[in-house]
């Protein structure tokens, strides 16, 4: 974790870490910004990011849980809406974040949510979101 805020804050010059919460191969959840924080995503969002490079392997069986259980978490408690999209960072900009792998298997969620999709609208379109709204480095 301290080598992913090293390299958030020298080579890109962010501020902090990116994300909000971290999911290692093993399941276990790392608090990045956490909450309260903004990540440098978007605001009026959550970003989880799962640890790995799912271009080349699948996320595994204890991954996928943590991920679950950390939205079921969100929701039970309050910091995600029970309504809540579920979108992957190469729906909002060009990106091979989150991988084809982690890709495939969010989009069988559901609360996954199609935007700039085979001609759906545009992610955060319902939140007044323009598509530069999602290259803030907050």
């Amino acid at each position: 974790m301290r080598t992913i805020q090293d390299s958030a804050v020298a080579e890109k010059h962010l501020p902090d870490i990116q994300s909000n919460f971290y999911v290692s191969d093993e399941g276990n959840i790392y608090v990045g910004r956490g909450w309260d924080w903004a990540n440098t995503y978007a605001n009026q969002t959550l970003a989880v990011t799962f640890m790995g490079d799912y271009g080349r392997f699948r996320p595994s069986a204890k991954q996928i849980e943590g991920v679950q259980f950390l939205l079921a978490h969100a929701v039970a408690n309050r910091n995600l809406e029970v309504d809540y999209k579920l979108v992957a960072q190469n729906q909002t900009k060009s990106s091979k974040s989150p991988g084809a792998y982690v890709f495939r298997e969010i989009r069988s969620w559901p609360h996954f949510y199609g935007c700039n999709m085979d001609g759906a609208p545009a992610c955060g379109i319902e939140l007044g979101m323009k598509p530069e709204s999602w290259n803030g480095n907050q």
